[in-house]
């Protein structure tokens, strides 16, 4: 894992070009802005209780390019949709969701630890000029998360277990029924537990591409 290297340096020496390249951007991303979101956090710091440690991961930011691709494999235009990263960490992708033009942009965080940095960095982000809308954080367990009304694009980039994601699933799918006319696209990176949303009645597959799967609620099967 990241944490065991004592340097940024030794870290890209241990990486192929193209995981070097990226890492290189994310670096220049939060230096830019001011902000901390490029260092990962092991499971042992963070501040989860017991029985939720099993059912989650460990903190490693989404690369700055990921966004950008999920919206490009979906096809939607975030003007017209409320973006929502399920297990968001510190941020950075609702930062650049913030920047992309949706309508809204939160993130959900079990962590205290994390969502208070996830708040200081929209604040110093949005103070610098990053976006004109604000980020809003959520903190809880994702699968009690309500999500708000209109259309969603919901990221995930493989923040928790397939328990987590089935409640996570359900609040969607409820959404759905509740509005039928919403659209609710998922794109899930690094998708270890992507059968779990394919074997749904309730979701259709979509595009996929560079380690992520997409799928769209079309509501009880």
């Amino acid at each position: 894992m990241a944490a065991a290297y004592k340097t940024v340096g030794q870290k890209l020496r241990r990486m192929g070009p193209a995981a070097r390249a990226a890492a290189r951007s994310d670096a220049a991303f939060d230096q830019q802005w001011g902000i901390n979101t490029c260092r990962e956090v092991t499971m042992s710091a963070l501040d989860y209780p017991a029985w939720l440690r099993q059912s989650s991961h460990h903190y490693q930011a989404s690369g700055t390019h990921l966004l950008d691709q999920a919206i490009t494999c979906t096809g939607i235009d975030p003007s017209a949709f409320s973006f929502v990263d399920l297990g968001c960490g510190k941020g950075r992708v609702v930062l650049l969701a913030a920047a992309r033009g949706f309508v809204s942009a939160i993130g959900v965080e079990y962590s205290p630890l994390l969502t208070q940095i996830a708040c200081a960095n929209a604040e110093t982000f949005i103070a610098r000029g990053g976006a004109t809308r604000t980020p809003h954080f959520w903190q809880g367990n994702a699968a009690d998360y309500v999500p708000p009304d209109g259309n969603l694009f919901v990221y995930l980039y493989n923040s928790f277990g397939a328990d987590i994601l089935s409640g996570c699933l359900d609040r969607l799918e409820a959404a759905k029924l509740q509005s039928p006319s919403r659209r609710i696209v998922l794109v899930y990176v690094n998708a270890q537990h992507g059968d779990v949303v394919a074997a749904r009645s309730a979701w259709r597959e979509g595009a996929s591409g560079d380690d992520m799967r997409s799928f769209e609620c079309i509501g009880a099967g």
